[in-house]
């Protein structure tokens, strides 16, 4: 199926807008948990939704990519649909198993994770497993829509789930209802529904076949080479929300759920959002990459993908510091202000993950199973022991926060020392400078005492390198040959 420059840009803007609408409603969800529960509420909130993230993620087989990477190399219809008739098994198989151990071993789940054996917190988390259940149903409606470049429906769907979620959070603010676990896990259960039902419904508007051709799952050997590449996607993925669980659990244990929502809130604005933008992205990407034979082809569609995302962050990440505390209190509450200590930090950390997931697809669209295991995996183990060591030796916010920037720096420099060894025409002068003219200010604020990091002269000129840097990255971006 070929498809025309003129759907692919308009596919492009519908996605983009997609996802920024759907980043922009999760924000706002946190802004009403913020405004109805304070900052144990946002904590709560947030390992909630990481608990049924890292539940979605191990019955999706590692979320979306395995299915839409599988999509994206099969160009016929008959085959695409095998393809579905396999991967929709396996999806609902593991969905059910992973439900049916969340309900079982609820109390265990809550001590863990949550810190607590309260009856409430454990009929919360019982109620997450329902939400599961329809977020593993929606996160494989997404997956067959990207897969088709069905972006309208895309879109609708993201953006569909969380403004439910809003609307009852906002009622729930608004009308002063008694802070209740159980209301929290039912918005899931509401916000992973509707995006569930919307995106069947596009689903069903897909191309269907003629009705006389019967089509089974695939041929023995296809069916096992998916499941290969799903495991290690799922290995791969369940290392990274299987970390950020651990750590939240870590930091509820040691500082409380208060502790836990001031961070979750630097970390909400730079990394969860981040990581909501580069979803978005990987709709376009990864299917373009996949389909990339040429070195050059590739090359030019990594660069040009690299500074669009490296121009954009830069840009993004010292906004955002130089109106940190505005943008706290707008977004959250004056009762968050010590956020800014993480955000402070995090926004280096999110600059190398952005660039760092531009040249870590590659290992994806080459289905590189063993090296996306062991990098992923390294990657998680690194972040767990900084942290830990973060909070045992120190404790503060921003130490907790330093913990994120190391393991990702060193990722960073492992995928773009592997893109250059599988293709030769890319060269790391192709992207460190930009990196090292962009973060430069940002380490130096971070590094600095309040006195400088608050300077209105400071912040200023840091603002200035980092237009510089951003609009250098925008210039390489329209030098790249596609």
């Amino acid at each position: 199926m070929r498809i025309s420059p003129a759907y692919l840009k308009s596919g492009i803007l519908v996605s983009t807008a997609g996802v920024f609408g759907s980043a922009f409603l999760w924000l706002l969800s946190f802004k009403a948990m913020a405004f109805w529960m304070g900052p144990e509420g946002v904590g709560l909130f947030s390992q909630l939704r990481q608990m049924a993230q890292a539940a979605t993620v191990g019955a999706t087989f590692g979320g979306t990519n395995s299915v839409v990477q599988g999509l994206a190399e099969r160009k016929d219809e008959a085959t695409r649909r095998q393809f579905r008739a396999t991967a929709a098994r396996l999806v609902c198989l593991s969905g059910f198993a992973v439900v049916l151990v969340i309900a079982a071993a609820a109390p265990l789940l809550t001590q863990f994770f949550l810190a607590s054996s309260a009856p409430a917190l454990v009929a919360t988390v019982r109620w997450i497993a329902l939400a599961v259940l329809l977020n593993v149903g929606g996160t494989y409606a997404l997956a067959v829509l990207n897969g088709y470049r069905s972006y309208p429906y895309l879109a609708l769907a993201q953006i569909a789930g969380p403004a439910a979620l809003v609307m009852l959070l906002g009622g729930a603010g608004w009308w002063h209802l008694p802070p209740d676990p159980q209301l929290l896990s039912g918005a899931f259960v509401l916000c992973f529904g509707v995006t569930c039902l919307v995106g069947a419904f596009g689903v069903s508007r897909l191309p269907k076949l003629e009705r006389a051709l019967r089509l089974g799952a695939l041929p023995k050997a296809q069916s096992r080479a998916f499941v290969r590449f799903a495991f290690s996607n799922l290995v791969a993925a369940l290392s990274t929300t299987v970390a950020l669980l651990l750590v939240r659990s870590w930091v509820i244990e040691a500082k409380g759920l208060a502790f836990a929502g001031l961070f979750d809130a630097g970390w909400t604005l730079t990394f969860n959002y981040t990581t909501l933008f580069l979803t978005a992205c990987s709709a376009i990407y990864l299917p373009r990459l996949t389909a990339a034979v040429r070195p050059e082809d590739r090359r030019a569609c990594m660069l040009k993908t690299a500074y669009l995302v490296l121009g954009a962050g830069i840009l993004v990440c010292h906004a955002m510091v130089l109106l940190k505390e505005p943008l706290i209190h707008l977004l959250y509450s004056s009762q968050f202000q010590a956020s800014g200590e993480v955000l402070m930090v995090l926004v280096i950390a999110v600059i190398f993950r952005g660039v760092s997931w531009v040249y870590g697809t590659l290992i994806l669209a080459t289905r590189n199973s063993r090296i996306l295991v062991v990098s992923d995996v390294a990657l998680n183990l690194m972040l767990l022991a900084s942290t830990r060591y973060a909070l045992d030796s120190f404790g503060s916010l921003q130490a907790l926060s330093w913990a994120f920037v190391l393991p990702n720096f060193l990722y960073l420099v492992f995928v773009v020392e592997y893109a250059c060894l599988q293709n030769r025409l890319m060269c790391r002068r192709d992207i460190w400078p930009f990196l090292l003219a962009g973060t430069s200010p940002l380490f130096y604020l971070a590094l600095s005492g309040p006195q400088w990091a608050n300077s209105g002269l400071v912040t200023g000129l840091s603002m200035v390198v980092g237009l510089g840097a951003a609009g250098a990255a925008l210039l390489a971006y329209k030098k790249v040959v596609s």
